[in-house]
């Protein structure tokens, strides 16, 4: 229902509770560019894909911009090709619209053909196998943060852990492959020492490095010494 041009409310969250509010200077045409271009241009595997989703359709006909011309301008954006980066509908619309509220038998179809669409691209990527004790050196990792309280690692912790798993000299490995999963964040090149258990911890870093710099405040995600000396 909102406009391409528009420009959206940014909002910053710690633990849950919204600490800061502001109107983007970006519109929201041009933060799809600079989100979907990039991962377009560095994709070497060929297997990103991008589906766009219109929520509140229900809602569409009090819109100022119609589908049809936000649909025009993300085929002159994008660009969809034969390589099928951009997943369109049975109508070649790159939005997807849907009423995610009250969803009738119109939302259902575009569902399983957005369902279809997804399970397709996962069979065309090549498996990979991997050993039964990297699971469990996920799971492992998952329990020490939580018995900890703490979604941030330090890699001597998670090599520990792989030592009781007898896989000590996997644990770059096990770490890198299940932070391409993202489900996980490990950056051995910048940060070696630290694994991100919980995206939502590296959120808050990220959050709180913008509001020094920006506002000059602080929050009270700095109080980890380990964070602290990185």
């Amino acid at each position: 229902t909102t406009h391409t041009g528009q420009r959206p409310t940014v909002e910053f969250y710690e633990e849950g509770k919204c600490t800061y509010s502001s109107k983007s200077l970006q519109t929201n045409m041009e933060i799809l560019r600079c989100c979907a271009q990039p991962i377009q241009a560095t994709d070497k595997d060929g297997n990103a894909r991008l589906i766009i989703v219109g929520t509140h359709r229900d809602l569409e006909h009090k819109a100022e911009e119609t589908r049809q011309h936000k649909n025009k301008l993300l085929h002159q954006l994008l660009k969809p090709s034969n390589d099928g980066y951009v997943i369109v509908n049975d109508s070649n619309e790159i939005m997807f619209s849907l009423n995610t509220k009250e969803p009738d038998e119109t939302d259902k179809v575009i569902i399983n053909h957005l369902r279809t669409s997804i399970l397709s691209i996962r069979q065309r990527m090549k498996p990979q196998n991997i050993p039964l004790k990297w699971l469990v050196f996920h799971q492992e990792l998952q329990a020490l943060s939580k018995k900890n309280s703490n979604d941030i690692l330090s890699y001597k912790q998670c090599t520990e852990v792989a030592v009781g798993l007898n896989m000590k000299d996997d644990t770059t490995a096990a770490l890198i492959f299940f932070s391409n999963l993202n489900v996980i964040l490990y950056y051995p090149k910048v940060l070696p020492e630290v694994v991100f258990v919980n995206s939502q911890s590296l959120l808050n870093i990220v959050t709180c490095i913008i509001k020094y710099i920006v506002y000059g405040t602080g929050c009270s995600h700095t109080n980890d010494p380990m964070l602290i000396r990185e």
